[in-house]
């Protein structure tokens, strides 16, 4: 078990909008449900959910917390190969595609839910996290 709703869930899909691998399902004012299957862990459903209706693996209900202050990935220039591995690993599908003479980049900081994939995945340790409102390798 990665996630789950409890009953005070008023289905206001919150969690449903932000989730970056589609792992929550629930129509408009009904409880809504995390797949297991397909949660990857990232704890954006429980950042955002307004009522505290998100448990976690265990047992704990995380605060909810600003979209401003999340934490999104920059990228190390002096330790990045290039090789591609966090673009691949990135459910949001918002990390370009390194060329060898470039970085990766963000293509869109705002979606970023913070799940900390590409960081993990990286053999290079180039990946640190830190607020948006950095000034390196996002694009605008």
């Amino acid at each position: 078990m990665t996630y789950e709703i409890d009953e005070s869930c008023t289905g206001c899909g919150m969690c449903l909008s932000i989730c970056p691998v589609g792992a929550i399902t629930g129509g408009p004012g009904k409880r809504h449900a995390v797949n297991d299957d397909l949660c990857i862990g990232c704890g954006a459903c429980a950042r955002v959910c307004t009522l505290s209706c998100v448990i976690d693996e265990s047992g704990n209900r995380p605060q909810r917390e600003s979209k401003s202050k999340w934490l999104i990935p920059h990228f190390d220039a002096s330790a990045c190969r290039r090789c591609g591995k966090c673009y691949e690993m990135c459910p949001a599908g918002i990390i370009t595609r390194p060329a060898e003479d470039r970085m990766p980049m963000l293509t869109n900081p705002k979606l970023c839910a913070s799940c900390r994939w590409c960081a993990k995945v990286c053999v290079f340790d180039a990946i640190r996290f830190a607020p948006a409102s950095g000034d390196d390798n996002t694009e605008h």
